[in-house]
């Protein structure tokens, strides 16, 4: 018998049990009597006195000093917000002059003279100049059109004079709901293509706009950094209200620099710092270059770093309010006061270091210490002492209840090696538990446990044995039902050697044993290849049986039609007439014109496909979506038409790509697919499925397989 087996005997034994309590008691009488008499009344006498006068001189020297430092803070940070604020107010006041402006043009369109406005002339590039812009949807002949551009004209001396009055300002601008877009900048040579064509824009889709109109009042948008340089700034809109009605918006963009400068020019101690923060609780500025209070362009909402003092405090000042708290940032205390800047609806943050303010008060307290540890070592010689006569009484304890171990066990341990001699003969398949004791204690009840437990796991293994027999053949059936839904979907490569007008691949890695998706192509004629690209709903055999039906569906009804549209409506009544299950499949069909690159597609609620032009870069065709085959009978489909150049290359897939999930919870996206694709464009359909594949196994990494990943990519040479 090894020492632990006794330990466990020993602990189960009631009977030494009860004695090592009882001698455990007495002990524990005498240990406290003597500590408390001996060593307590001493050291907490001396202690108590030591902590009580620290407290005291701590507490009244702590409250003096951040009182005077606090009050300070919350002075210069007030002081800074309302230096900030003012850039802001006088930035929003020319927004609202420019507002005015278009207003009082539109208000007086019958008596204002007509005055036209120059569309972008390259050669004005580099100096402040006047631009008309149009959207890509606004027809710039239409009569109505051409007489509000000549209205708004009126407006064009504010929009240059605001501009070159106010340093900050980098472009002023009109936007209107019918796609007129006046401007005022510097960068009259970035309004054309590589072509010399003008480029539209959108100033209804800007947030700056979108924001005006929504709130019927002055916007900011988010800080970002300048397109053209790496300059950081901020647009303001306000809306443009005639008649009661919304005409459009005007707006302006402006560099923080002389905000930024605001921020830099804090000087305040050894460790202090200033920040400044958006509505967002986003640090715009900072003075700090590393850590958690570090400014970055798209920097995390303070309220969610997971600090509860810190996101109670930022919530604070975006409400409005101005203080000081104290919490830890980084692994240190600070002190941070806070102020708002209305304007713009941020906030001024100084903050200044717990350790350099307490400074006065811990070189206080260290003299006291000083003074009390003289008391604490002449203490410690009668504690020695105490813990001396301690010792022997512990030593002799441990004797006693040795002594009384050994006498009791004598009499119990003798049935608990027979239950373990018992115990150790279970090997192997011999599984009979043979052992008598009649004790009348937990011995025998022990002893009835395990010959209980013994007969029971011979029963769980017979049944294991079964239920391991039918997994195995279960896993066989599915294995043979994963190579014939391989074998289904085309996997021969080069699928047709015998033409050099095009070249196909295609891969499908189902998430489980058999998985929903698939893929299918097949020549309808000579001149006209059929791509489809498919996920069924849900996962496993059912998800199998209707893939199956479906691309058997599919491929029949594009034999019979050379209609995309009308391939899924008929296959989608066929299938909902015996689909109990309310099963569904995503498709995107496509009729490629070989000779010409036409391709005739529909899509039922299935991912946008990707396309390459000749020499260029992948790009995402987001077409019209339908609904999905076999939710609802009698759905109407719509088709379109793409071209296909020669050279480029089409890429269909399913969200098993997107949707790609690593062991964060986060997405793989398309925009990582289109970076995976335009990792090498103009390489082979095989090489630029691999190199998906590839990015989303980096992706993943340990994390399990989502979905089903299936892709297809066909290239015109």
């Amino acid at each position: 018998m090894n020492k632990r087996d006794g330990n466990i005997k020993r602990s189960m034994l009631k009977k030494i049990r009860n004695a090592m309590l009882a001698i455990a008691i007495i002990s524990l009488l005498v240990i406290s009597f003597m500590y408390n008499v001996i060593i307590n009344g001493i050291k907490n006498s001396v202690i108590n006195t030591n902590k009580q006068t620290g407290e005291m001189t701590e507490q009244m020297s702590s409250e003096t000093m951040k009182s005077q430092i606090t009050g300070h803070l919350v002075d210069m940070a007030e002081g800074k917000a309302d230096l900030a604020d003012s850039v802001f107010m006088d930035f929003e006041t020319d927004v609202k002059l420019i507002a005015h402006a278009a207003q009082a043009a539109y208000d007086n369109a019958d008596t204002y003279p007509e005055m036209d406005v120059p569309l972008p002339d390259a050669a004005n590039d580099g100096k402040l100049s006047m631009q008309l812009l149009f959207s890509e949807n606004t027809d710039q002949n239409d009569e109505e059109i051409i007489n509000e551009v000549r209205t708004l004209g009126n407006a064009q001396d504010i929009l240059m004079s605001v501009n070159d009055y106010n340093e900050n300002m980098v472009s002023d601008y009109i936007g209107t709901e019918t796609g007129i877009m006046i401007q005022a900048d510097y960068i009259a040579g970035k309004k054309f293509d590589e072509n010399g064509n003008i480029l539209p824009y959108e100033a209804t889709t800007r947030p700056w706009y979108v924001g005006a109109k929504e709130t019927g009042a002055p916007f900011y948008t988010a800080v970002s950094q300048d397109a053209h340089t790496s300059r950081v700034g901020i647009m303001c809109g306000v809306p443009i209200v005639s008649g009661g009605e919304f005409k459009g918006a005007a707006g302006a963009g402006m560099y923080l620099d002389n905000v930024g400068e605001l921020v830099e020019s804090v000087d305040i101690g050894e460790t202090g710092d200033a920040m400044m923060i958006n509505h967002d609780g986003k640090i715009v500025f900072s003075t700090r270059k590393e850590g958690l209070l570090m400014a970055k362009v798209e920097g995390d909402d303070l309220r969610n770093t997971g600090n509860p003092s810190l996101s109670l405090m930022v919530k604070k000042a975006i409400d409005g309010e101005k203080g000081v708290d104290v919490m830890n940032i980084d692994g240190e205390s600070y002190y941070v006061a806070y102020a708002p800047m209305e304007t713009v609806g941020w906030s001024f943050f100084i903050l200044m270091s717990a350790e350099e303010v307490d400074a006065p008060t811990k070189s206080l307290v260290s003299s006291i210490n000083e003074v009390t540890g003289n008391a604490i070592e002449r203490t410690n010689h009668r504690i020695e002492i105490a813990y001396y006569f301690l010792g022997i009484i512990v030593l002799l304890i441990v004797l006693l209840v040795l002594l009384a171990a050994l006498r009791l066990s004598r009499r119990i341990v003798g049935p608990i090696n027979k239950l373990t001699d018992s115990v150790r003969a279970l090997e192997g398949d011999n599984l009979d538990f043979r052992c008598d004791v009649d004790t009348g204690d937990e011995t025998e009840v022990l002893s009835e446990s395990f010959k209980s437990l013994t007969e029971r796991i011979k029963d769980y293994i017979n049944e294991v044995q079964t239920i391991t027999a039918e997994k195995e053949r279960i896993g066989a059936e599915l294995n043979v039902a994963t190579q014939i839904q391989a074998d289904m979907l085309p996997c021969i490569f080069p699928a047709f050697p015998d033409r050099d007008e095009f070249d196909i691949f295609a891969s499908m890695t189902p998430a489980k044993e058999v998985g929903g998706d698939f893929y299918d192509f097949f020549l309808l004629d000579e001149d006209h290849l059929a791509l489809v690209m498919a996920d069924v709903s849900g996962k496993g055999v059912p998800a199998a049986l209707f893939m199956v039906i479906s691309k058997t569906l599919i491929k029949d009804q594009a034999q019979m039609c050379r209609s995309p549209k009308t391939i899924l409506e008929e296959v989608n009544n066929k299938l909902i007439e015996s689909n109990a299950e309310g099963m569904f499949v995503t498709v995107w069909l496509g009729i490629l014109e070989i000779s010409t690159g036409k391709i005739i597609a529909s899509n039922a609620g299935h991912e946008y496909p990707a396309m390459r032009k000749a020499n260029g870069e992948f790009e995402l065709i987001k077409d019209k979506h339908g609904m999905m085959v076999g939710a609802m009978g009698g759905v109407k489909y719509t088709e379109y038409e793409m071209e296909l150049e020669k050279g480029g290359c089409l890429f269909v897939y399913t969200d098993g790509v997107p949707e790609a999930t690593d062991a964060n919870c986060q997405l793989f996206g398309t925009d990582r697919m289109i970076d995976a694709l335009n990792k090498d464009p103009m390489a082979t359909p095989e090489t630029l499925l691999k190199n998906v594949k590839d990015a989303t196994d980096e992706f993943i990494g340990d994390a399990p397989q989502f979905d089903d990943l299936t892709m297809l990519a066909v290239t015109l040479r």
